[in-house]
C-alpha cells in the first residue's frame, strides 16, 4: 500500500475532539458537513479502514446538492494513501458538467501527486489556493491558542 502522510504523525486521536454536527467520526477521522459553502471538512487521517465511508459521504454530498458547486476542506487532513485521495478524485469525476468539486488547504505532497496523475486536468476538479470560505469562524473555541485571527 502507498501511503501519503502530509503532516507527520496524527498525535491526538479523534475520540478527544467534540463529536457535534459530523458526518462521519471513527478513531482517526472527522467528517463535518458544511452548509456556507455546501461540502465537508476532512480532518484527520483517511486510509482503507474508513475509505468507504469517505467514498458514501461524498457521493451523498454530491447526490443532495445538484447543480451546487461541493467544497471540500482538506486542511486538516494529516494523513491520506493513495485510496483516500482517489476517493476525492472519483467524487470529483462523478460531478456533472455544471459544477466543480472545489479542494481547499490541499497539503502540498497531496497538490504533487494530484498533478503527477493528471488528476488537476480534471474539468470538475478544482484546487483553490484559497482558505475554505469562513474557515476562521468555525474553528473550535475551545482549542488553546487560537484566537479570532488564528494560531
Amino acid at each position: 500500500m502507498e501511503v501519503v502522510n502530509f503532516l507527520g504523525s496524527l498525535g491526538q486521536g479523534m475520540e478527544g475532539r467534540r463529536s457535534t454536527d459530523h458526518a462521519y467520526q471513527d478513531r482517526q477521522l472527522i467528517v463535518t458537513a458544511t452548509a456556507r459553502p455546501v461540502g465537508l471538512r476532512l480532518v484527520g487521517a483517511v486510509d482503507t479502514s474508513n475509505v468507504e465511508a469517505v467514498r458514501r459521504i461524498l457521493d451523498t454530498t454530491l447526490k443532495q446538492n445538484p447543480g451546487i458547486d461541493v467544497h471540500i476542506d482538506v486542511s486538516g487532513l494529516e494523513f491520506a494513501d493513495v485510496s483516500g485521495i482517489r476517493a476525492l478524485v472519483s467524487a470529483a469525476e462523478s460531478a456533472d458538467d455544471h459544477r466543480r468539486f472545489v479542494l481547499h488547504g490541499l497539503p502540498p505532497l497531496m497538490s504533487r501527486v494530484l498533478d503527477v496523475v493528471g488528476w488537476t486536468e480534471l474539468p470538475a476538479l478544482n484546487v483553490s489556493d484559497a482558505p475554505f470560505p469562513g474557515a476562521e469562524e468555525r474553528r473550535p473555541p475551545d482549542d488553546p491558542g487560537l484566537t479570532a485571527a488564528g494560531p
